[in-house]
């Protein structure tokens, strides 16, 4: 048979964490008529669990893999509903299945391959062998993608904080990786299941009993204090479609120009954490990459300096799901939808998530 790369992909994720989030794979466009799962479930290579919880390999799935040179345990658990570990794997690999969905290479062989992009190195593969690098951390992984380098971590009521010096620690010691000049941009991504659901625990949630332990930090504290920048990506293809928008060095001047032409002005002297100017006054927010905490912030500045208003550019769902409720409904925000147009000028016509279907490595032939 053959499978392009990132069936390959997805193959070798089921085969790491054993069960893959049927929600998650849903809510990604993986499930639908022309969704890869159906494939691989008519090829015989994965199975879907009896209560529709999980998507497995199957017995053939563990062979394919085997034959393409990767062999993993299918071990001899099942899954439980109350598993921290199951958890865990679910969490990592929704993250994962995002990023794939995205064109970013999410299986990565060694640390040094985030020196390329688009690239995501899980870090579970820091938690094994001697010295346990990442023992205690709650980080997902490390991504290098749009000339950024990023620390990505999981956000619910059930994984809520992180051991942040240590973490942080791990993070900064990959900057020689990122680049040898240690000038690359970094920053963190709080993953989670929708925006609003990331949003509400780092602003609604309860006080975590480990917080301040050894260090330890709720993602809320985290996120209103962290001197980094940080996005959230919800686990769907908004997300996915952000990602691939944030691989695209520049993107927000792109953006810019794309959507106002010469009614933009890419510099605001009064308001630096603007995208520049439109119409000779009204600071700009290419909100996308869902920098939540810059634009609010932009919002409050314009409003002391006496700017007449904002504009505020972002894909529908992520005004819809979020930015939208952030602000009093009193005409100073003005929102505008990022369209398809807009992305073919910016960044070629076609510009889509199928433009990365078929992955990042091209197609090879398997079994």
């Amino acid at each position: 048979m053959i499978l392009d790369e990132r069936d390959l992909r997805i193959l070798r994720l089921a085969g790491m964490y054993r069960w893959l989030p049927y929600d998650a794979l849903n809510r990604l466009g993986y499930i639908g008529k022309s969704g890869e799962i159906r494939l691989l479930m008519k090829l015989g290579l994965l199975r879907l669990s009896s209560k529709n919880r999980f998507i497995m390999l199957t017995p053939q799935g563990y062979d394919t893999l085997a034959r393409a040179g990767y062999c993993y345990d299918p071990g001899s658990k099942r899954a439980s509903a109350g598993s921290v570990a199951l958890r865990r794997r679910l969490d990592v690999s929704s993250v994962m299945l995002t990023a794939l969905r995205a064109g970013i290479d999410t299986l990565t062989d060694s640390i040094d391959s985030l020196s390329m992009q688009p690239s995501f190195f899980p870090a579970f593969s820091l938690r094994t062998g001697e010295g346990n690098m990442m023992n205690a951390a709650s980080c997902i992984g490390f991504g290098h993608w749009g000339d950024k380098g990023y620390m990505l971590q999981y956000v619910d009521s059930h994984s809520n904080g992180m051991y942040l010096t240590n973490e942080l620690r791990h993070f900064h010691n990959l900057a020689s990786v990122l680049d040898s000049r240690l000038d690359t941009p970094i920053a963190m991504i709080f993953a989670g299941k929708g925006y609003s659901d990331i949003h509400g625990q780092l602003n609604g949630g309860e006080v975590s009993t480990r917080h301040g332990k050894q260090g330890y930090r709720d993602f809320g504290d985290v996120y209103r204090n962290a001197d980094l920048p940080v996005h959230l990506i919800s686990c769907d293809e908004t997300g996915a479609m952000q990602l691939a928008l944030m691989r695209q060095p520049g993107y927000n001047v792109k953006i810019a120009k794309a959507a106002y032409g010469d009614r933009w002005v890419q510099r605001d002297d009064q308001i630096t954490g603007s995208d520049g100017v439109i119409d000779g006054g009204r600071p700009l927010i290419i909100a996308a990459d869902m920098d939540v905490r810059r634009a609010v912030r932009v919002v409050e500045d314009a409003k002391k300096v006496g700017r007449k208003g904002v504009a505020l550019v972002a894909f529908k769902e992520q005004l819809e799901g979020l930015i939208m409720g952030l602000f009093p409904r009193d005409g100073f925000v003005a929102y505008a939808q990022i369209k398809q147009p807009v992305l073919d000028a910016a960044f070629g016509k076609g510009f889509s998530l199928h433009s990365f279907d078929v992955g990042t490595g091209g197609s090879e032939g398997y079994g």
